[in-house]
């Protein structure tokens, strides 16, 4: 449902802005705050997971989205509607967090393979089928369906929660409550990281040598700082930096940030290879953009459970490998501008990260220690997310600046650039998708062995 509702609603957009009478740049606020506020609170729904039971914010973060998607699907005004989607997102960060964290908390070391591999190709359902439902219901009824769809969805999910996840509540009793919240701690992390998705969303628009830009990302890292040196000192931490005492856990999180990046990159610029390129109108170039989602699908159930029986960073290892190489014949062989070595490269695109997420998704939870899932999940996540931002960047800075003069002098305007020189600048993109690729694989060969074992308390533990 996160992952749906952060893809459903950008066909609907232009629809939104009629509805309401906005401008495009007041409308993209309800993708932009989706995101800013998802990332920006991941660790402390984190924390509050780990603290109070990772069932307890799972189910709340559930009937917050269903609640705010009522909300979003019956408001009246922009203003609204906006207020709604900001409470839907914080919903939807409470099930960022603690999702992944519920099948390392419960699920035995000998099966989390297995679980990884149903919950992957699951979960992708949400960017695979996002657009066209989008599109789908927005054309039969009206955009605000595409909020009260989840209603039913969420209903459901709610008392299957509730009725089927064991209650984590024992374990956390124990939990040292005596310091309190680490108020101050939640609103650096919030502030830090607000700051910084909003300046990586924002910062082609406003320029990335502009003044405000860079006051702008040099005041977030000074606030994650601070934040990092609060966070050493304080008794009850919202992060515990204890979790990176380990550098395997520390490397695995760099390893997923660099290997997520060519996979953003690569979902924002191949439509335009598609489109501008291969000259295919927009409705066949969606259906060919599913390729990818549809093989990793496939896959990933097989990963899942091969990552239980063999090596997880020699999958991964030869996931980002096999990403590497494949994104330098692409670069080598796109000027043919042909399709079928177009289709040839998706596939091999989503086997590669068949191969990369789901043993991925398994090794760095497998070192998240006992009572600390809940947060090692959602660093696990905001890694992942910022990762795909970074990749973004630096595959669409490539392509920019490998095309001489682009059209109006702003990135996309595409269609008077001659086609040689588009697909020099994809092939530049698609080597700087490469470096990505070796970069994460790079990171993965420090990753030990010995500190990926965690057992699951006999208690709670099921599916033995």
């Amino acid at each position: 449902m996160v992952l749906l509702d952060s893809n459903i609603v950008n066909i609907s957009l232009p629809e939104i802005a009629s509805y309401f009478n906005i401008s495009t740049t007041e409308v993209v606020q309800i993708t932009l705050i989706y995101l800013l506020m998802i990332s920006s609170t991941l660790i402390i729904f984190g924390k509050l997971a780990d603290k109070y039971g990772v069932k307890r914010i799972f189910v709340t973060g559930f009937s917050v989205f269903t609640v705010s998607s009522l909300l979003c699907g019956l408001a009246t005004t922009f203003p609204l509607l906006l207020g709604a989607r900001t409470l839907q997102s914080l919903g939807g960060s409470m099930l960022y967090a603690t999702a992944i964290a519920l099948i390392t908390r419960f699920i035995p070391s000998a099966r989390r393979g297995w679980a990884f591999g149903i919950f992957s190709p699951v979960s992708s359902l949400g960017m695979l089928i996002g657009n066209p439902l989008g599109g789908l219901i927005t054309g039969m009824l009206n955009w605000h369906w595409i909020f009260l769809i989840n209603i039913p969805i969420g209903v459901l999910a709610i008392l299957f929660a509730v009725r089927i996840i064991p209650s984590d509540k024992q374990e956390t009793k124990s939990s040292p409550r005596k310091s309190g919240f680490d108020l101050l701690g939640s609103l650096l992390s919030f502030a830090g990281l607000a700051l910084l998705v909003f300046f990586l969303s924002k910062g082609k628009e406003l320029g990335w040598d502009s003044m405000v830009t860079i006051t702008g990302l040099l005041s977030s890292v000074l606030l994650l700082v601070v934040f990092v040196l609060w966070e050493r000192k304080v008794k009850d931490p919202i992060l515990d930096l204890s979790i990176f005492s380990g550098r395997s856990f520390s490397f695995a999180i760099l390893a997923s940030i660099a290997g997520f990046g060519l996979m953003a990159g690569s979902n924002v610029l191949m439509p335009f290879y598609i489109i501008n390129g291969l000259h295919i109108d927009v409705t066949h170039a969606g259906f060919i953009m599913m390729t990818f989602a549809v093989v990793f699908s496939m896959f990933s159930m097989v990963t899942g459970r091969l990552s239980d029986r063999v090596s997880k960073v020699g999958l991964t290892n030869f996931g980002m490998l096999l990403g590497a190489g494949s994104c330098i014949a692409f670069a080598l062989l796109l000027p043919q501008l042909h399709l079928g070595i177009l289709f040839g490269f998706m596939v091999l695109l989503g086997l590669s990260y068949a191969l990369f997420i789901t043993p991925n998704n398994n090794l760095v939870m497998s070192m998240a220690p006992v009572g600390k899932q809940a947060i090692s999940s959602s660093i696990f996540k905001l890694g992942t997310n910022l990762g795909q931002m970074f990749g973004l960047i630096l595959m669409e800075m490539i392509f920019t600046m490998s095309i001489a003069k682009p059209a109006g002098g702003q990135g996309f305007a595409l269609k008077s650039i001659p086609v040689t020189e588009l697909t020099n600048g994809f092939s530049w993109a698609y080597v700087g998708g490469a470096l990505l690729c070796l970069l994460a694989l790079l990171f993965s060969l420090f990753i030990r062995k010995k500190d990926t074992k965690v057992t699951v308390p006999e208690e709670i533990a099921f599916l033995h």
